[in-house]
């Protein structure tokens, strides 16, 4: 399946966090890119950032990963409707940002 930049897509059932395990079914984002080796990197939206979690972004930072983007394989999202915005992510990473800077004062 090929996959336009920009487009949305959710992780398809029974999908893992490669890093941490946990399942991501569900997932929602837009596709930033696609490389040749089969792997789509998804910038999550507003929706998804807001249930990933504050304690779960700053567990990413701590471990040098990005929070807002993920790469997973072709095989494990699918496309699906968009749901927010580019503002409403740009808006919700920079809570999330802002909210961890408070917390190391």
């Amino acid at each position: 399946m090929i996959f336009e930049i920009g487009e949305s897509v959710a992780v398809k059932s029974g999908v893992t966090d490669p890093d941490f395990g946990f399942d991501i079914s569900g997932w929602q984002g837009r596709v930033q890119e696609v490389d040749n080796t089969g792997t789509v990197f998804i910038r999550w939206d507003s929706l998804t950032l807001n249930q990933m979690g504050l304690d779960l972004a700053i567990r990413c930072e701590e471990e040098n990963f990005d929070w807002e983007v993920m790469t997973l394989g072709i095989r494990d999202v699918k496309k699906t409707f968009i749901r927010d915005t580019k503002i409403d992510v740009d808006r919700v990473a920079s809570l999330m940002k802002a909210k961890m800077i408070e917390m190391e004062k």
